[in-house]
């Protein structure tokens, strides 16, 4: 998803508002991040690490209307260099660009309707892991663009029946004719019910469409890159969520999957399950999942697991975060293998000094585990950074 975009989502939205004749409230939060750290695997390739630099301007803003309209919009763009740029064939004034966004909104269109919206898109010339996709990428490829959309409408059948349309893509590209530039289109719909006061059962079908981008589907490019419509996978899955208490749910949904296209097909399990709690002051999150999806490897679908783990804590001052996780990526027609295996975490902490003042200390590793496309050495990447952040608590 591209900036021009966020900005027609938040145009609609706002106009909406308006044409309504609803009070419209807005909150401006402007900030400013000065970043400094160590790259250990600057190419990813284990050929030389060094120090940079970032200054990352950014603005958050909300808009509240009637009818619960919340929208939530937090952009930046950062400015970063290397220290040593000309030890990797840059020039030594070069400047490495980046910028992200990430839009949600929520409103509701009428007494049974609720539209649910979220977005993250981010740019990055990435020798500084930016875009924090070191354990998924190959060497070389330093120009990324990742965008994701979730759109849902939850229409209410009764008081405790509803009925959910939704619509979820990504997009992966990285530089012309690489083979890892695809997107994938998945609408689905789901049926959802409350058995009790905390339990709700669902049951849902969902399609997805993959594609690559390149050459028409019938041809290659230059590189040998596909394009077009490669593969279509089409899912049944069951879920259920428990209330645990008003502020954490554990949720599980598991059913089937068939994939078709390019005279392939393929049938396999898909399940994802978890607990997530938030209270002002912790949030915790645990995921572990296997399921279809795209990847900077090649366009198509791929198997994707996870099992993942996240902490948020805030105290007074003090902040702190944490998350580890452990992946596996795998061609979905060769499901069988082991594929490509690794893990990755971060650890970091902030110190608030004021309302509008932080500081803070983060350290990260992504290791490969295992990869059978790469017989050099498996390819990690250490970063440790520090950054001071200036953020307007509140602006009107």
């Amino acid at each position: 998803m591209t900036a021009r975009t966020h900005i027609a989502l938040f145009l609609v939205v706002l106009l909406s508002a308006w044409g309504a004749g609803a009070k419209v409230y807005i909150e401006f939060r402007p900030r400013m991040s000065m970043m400094g750290g160590y790259d250990d695997n600057i190419t990813l390739k284990g050929n030389g690490g060094d120090a940079f630099g970032q200054a990352a301007p950014g603005l958050k803003l909300d808009l509240f209307g009637e009818h619960d309209l919340h929208l939530d919009l937090d952009c930046q763009a950062g400015l970063a260099r290397l220290a040593h740029p000309e030890e990797f064939g840059l020039s030594s004034g070069a400047f490495a660009a980046n910028e992200s966004c990430v839009l949600g909104t929520k409103v509701h269109l009428s007494p049974r309707d609720k539209l649910l919206v979220h977005s993250v898109a981010t740019y990055a010339q990435d020798p500084f892991s930016i875009a924090g996709l070191g354990l998924l990428l190959r060497p070389g490829q330093t120009q990324i663009f990742v965008g994701k959309l979730s759109a849902e409408i939850d229409h209410a059948l009764s008081g405790h029946t509803e009925i959910d349309y939704g619509v979820d893509t990504q997009a992966l590209a990285f530089g012309a004719g690489d083979p890892g530039n695809g997107y994938v289109i998945a609408p689905s719909v789901k049926y959802a019910w409350n058995s009790s006061a905390r339990s709700k059962w669902d049951v849902g079908v969902r399609e997805q469409l993959f594609f690559g981008v390149g050459a028409p589907a019938n041809t290659l490019a230059p590189k040998g890159v596909p394009g077009g419509l490669l593969d279509e996978a089409h899912s049944a899955m069951l879920g259920y969520t428990w209330a645990l208490t008003p502020y954490a749910d554990v949720f599980g949904r598991a059913g089937g999957v068939l994939v078709t296209g390019g005279g392939r097909d393929m049938a396999m399990p898909v399940a994802k399950f978890g607990l997530e709690s938030y209270t002002p002051s912790t949030a915790v999150s645990i995921t572990a999942g296997h399921d279809l999806v795209i990847g900077p490897s090649s366009a198509g679908p791929i198997v994707g697991d996870i099992a993942e783990l996240g902490v948020i804590q805030q105290w007074e001052k003090l902040g702190g975060h944490f998350r580890i996780g452990i992946y596996r990526n795998v061609n979905a027609f060769n499901a069988s293998q082991l594929g490509t295996v690794g893990w990755g975490g971060e650890v970091g902490l902030d110190w608030s000094f004021t309302r509008n003042l932080k500081l803070g200390v983060a350290a990260m590793r992504d290791a490969r585990l295992y990869d059978p496309a790469i017989a050099a050495p498996l390819v990690d990447r250490d970063v440790v950074q520090l950054r001071l952040t200036w953020e307007k608590a509140r602006f009107e």
